[in-house]
């Protein structure tokens, strides 16, 4: 006999919304522990680009130091090769001078000239023309001025005229 108008129904263990919350849960917790696994992997490779840029750095930085060894080497270059063209220039203009004081009778053979000094070798027709046109010029300029004459046999003298700088009033 049956005492109930309806039909009993299976009794499960999980209600069917107790099931969809639990599956609701479980995926929120998959979801959670994949968002945290690609956090991990992304700070992994964040920290892997950090150490990349820092070594990337470090050359450069070493480029740059190389970079400024290098520029002021050339610097000191350039500044060298404009001491060079000044100094060009000055013995350019002193050697056009000294043959422009040199008078047509007298006739150079040799010139050694160097910071303090200056040698002349040459030919003149006489000792006074030598004293009054060459001789003069050079005491004007230098300090110490000496000429000696050898005779030649036609009745000319050849010379060698030696004309010093004190070197304190050079520097």
């Amino acid at each position: 006999m049956n005492y109930s108008f309806t039909l009993p129904n299976k009794k499960s263990l999980l209600k069917k919304i107790s099931r969809i919350w639990w599956g609701y849960i479980f995926l929120t917790i998959f979801i959670l522990l994949g968002f945290v696994s690609i956090l991990k992997v992304q700070g992994y490779i964040m920290r892997e680009e950090t150490q990349a840029s820092l070594v990337e750095r470090e050359n450069l930085l070493q480029e740059i130091k190389n970079y400024q060894t290098i520029q002021i080497q050339e610097g000191d270059k350039v500044k060298f090769g404009n001491v060079i063209a000044s100094q060009n220039v000055i013995l350019k203009e002193s050697v056009e001078n000294l043959f422009g004081m040199i008078p047509e009778q007298i006739t150079l053979k040799k010139i050694e000239m160097n910071k303090t000094q200056l040698t002349l070798y040459g030919v003149t027709p006489s000792r006074q023309v030598y004293t009054f046109l060459l001789e003069v010029p050079l005491r004007s300029i230098f300090n110490q001025s000496r000429a000696d004459f050898y005779a030649l046999p036609n009745g000319w003298y050849n010379f060698v005229s030696v004309s010093k700088l004190n070197e304190e009033i050079e520097e």
